[in-house]
């Protein structure tokens, strides 16, 4: 009675190898078949029982579709409501991101005037002490490469913003 427990316990051992080889060597006749006739594969999937066990689902945006959405809340009680939260906190974080950055730039442009119109009247106060000391010329001179200075300024930084506009 031993022996054929024995026996019994070594062919139970066996059964799952021999499974998993006949299910491979099935799965590749499968595929070289497949691969052979794609014809094959094609009348597979308008098979409406292939099509259920085959499916593909895809969606863009922050958010999966309610169906989705439906799903997760199915498997994890509370999961569409954590989703829909993290998107809308991801939504947030975008929006002062934003905010920082356009209120950084109006910050810099508004610096940038100030220290123009700052270095303009202290242009012109120089100018009007050596004007009035008699040098005409040279405060004539420092007016004009003054001016000259803060056009060319202006300028190259509204072709620059508008160069790096049509690049984004």
């Amino acid at each position: 009675m031993e022996k054929s427990t024995e026996l019994d316990s070594q062919e139970s051992q066996q059964e799952p190898e021999d499974t998993c080889s006949q299910s491979t060597e099935l799965i590749d006749k499968i595929e070289h078949e497949l691969v052979e006739n794609p014809v094959v594969l094609e009348r597979l999937l308008d098979r409406p029982q292939v099509m259920a066990m085959v499916s593909r689902t895809a969606f863009r945006g922050p958010l999966p579709p309610p169906a989705m959405l439906r799903e997760y809340n199915d498997i994890v009680p509370g999961a569409a409501e954590r989703i829909l939260e993290r998107s809308e906190k991801e939504q947030a974080h975008r929006h002062r991101v934003t905010e920082k950055s356009v209120d950084g730039a109006i910050r810099k442009d508004r610096r940038g005037q100030w220290m123009a119109y700052s270095i303009t009247l202290i242009i012109l106060a120089i100018a009007t002490v050596f004007a009035l000391k008699g040098q005409t010329v040279f405060a004539g001179t420092l007016i004009t490469v003054d001016l000259i200075g803060l056009a060319s300024v202006f300028a190259i930084g509204r072709i620059s913003k508008s160069s790096s506009d049509t690049e984004d």
